[in-house]
């Protein structure tokens, strides 16, 4: 019970941090595709960093490998979609279409870890949809945000689900440095082949480095690391609910920033309730049910 509480803090961290990735891909002078490279690369390096100081082997024979490098398409695809969506709309919508990603985990959990869907996680990812509805209404403007946005949110619940699987089977520190390296070499290729490589990052203006600074290190290589490592004691699914906090904490960040070009009605306080609402219930199932499990008689040891 209390590792799970400590996972249950690191997660919600983790998400806080997260919350800052919408503001600080709209604040960086650069269009989606360099974003995601220039993120991917300070990332990995981060992560290989960390590898030296916590002593955890980034030694490319492992098992993994391959699936790890398949998983970092689908990261890369997310990102590129998250900022672009962001590029096209505005952060506050970017990141709250990332909430459909319950719905989304809710059907692909079930068939990566072998089991039922649950009632429950269908009505909880129904009601974050209601939530979207209410804190939007019905969006003309950005319609295309909106789309690109909830592809966005798919790609986050598929690359959720697979490293639920694959942190099972070795440290969060290496699946995250080659999949960093996976979706760095992926997103290089495509942009050698379109518009060409950026430039490199110590010649861009002051703000957009400590931006990029601060989007690869601190909001990936630590909170990357973190969300994947929490999965050892949390389902993908509980992961990803939580991760519904995102969009709030960036709806509020951005409202500080830019004011009136992130605004509030009534009906996105109702959503936001909602969102916490699901949050609360998913806790409450889980304690309930692990305290169940904890008095249940183990039918091995009745004679």
């Amino acid at each position: 019970m209390q590792s799970r509480r400590n996972a249950l803090v690191l997660l919600h961290i983790t998400v806080f941090i997260w919350g800052w990735t919408g503001i600080l891909g709209k604040l960086i002078d650069q269009d989606a595709l360099p974003l995601v490279y220039v993120r991917t690369w300070i990332a990995a390096a981060g992560l290989g960093v960390a590898a030296l100081v916590m002593r955890r082997s980034l030694d490319p024979r492992t098992p993994g490998l391959r699936q790890y490098l398949l998983t970092s398409i689908l990261i890369a695809a997310h990102w590129y979609t998250f900022y672009h969506a962001i590029k096209i709309s505005t952060a506050s919508i970017a990141a709250a279409c990332l909430a459909t990603s319950t719905v989304f985990t809710a059907l692909l959990e079930p068939f990566w870890f072998k089991r039922r869907i649950r009632a429950y996680e269908i009505v909880l990812g129904v009601i974050v949809i209601g939530a979207l509805l209410l804190i939007f209404g019905l969006e003309t403007e950005h319609r295309m945000g909106i789309v690109v946005g909830t592809l966005s949110a798919l790609l986050s619940a598929w690359f959720n689900v697979v490293n639920g699987v694959l942190v099972q089977r070795d440290n969060a520190i290496r699946i995250g440095f080659y999949e960093m390296v996976g979706a760095a070499v992926l997103v290089g290729l495509v942009l050698l082949f379109t518009e060409g490589l950026p430039p490199p990052l110590w010649s861009m203006p002051a703000d957009d480095i400590l931006w990029h600074l601060l989007l690869g290190l601190v909001c990936t290589s630590f909170a990357f690391v973190a969300g994947i490592a929490v999965m050892r004691q949390l389902s993908p699914f509980t992961v990803v609910l939580a991760v519904n906090l995102e969009p709030v904490y960036t709806i509020l960040i951005a409202l500080l920033i830019w004011k009136s070009g992130e605004r509030l009605d009534a009906g996105s306080y109702a959503g936001i309730a909602l969102i916490l609402l699901c949050l609360f219930g998913n806790a409450l199932w889980h304690r309930r049910r692990s305290k169940v499990e904890a008095i249940a008689p183990d039918p091995l040891a009745q004679g």
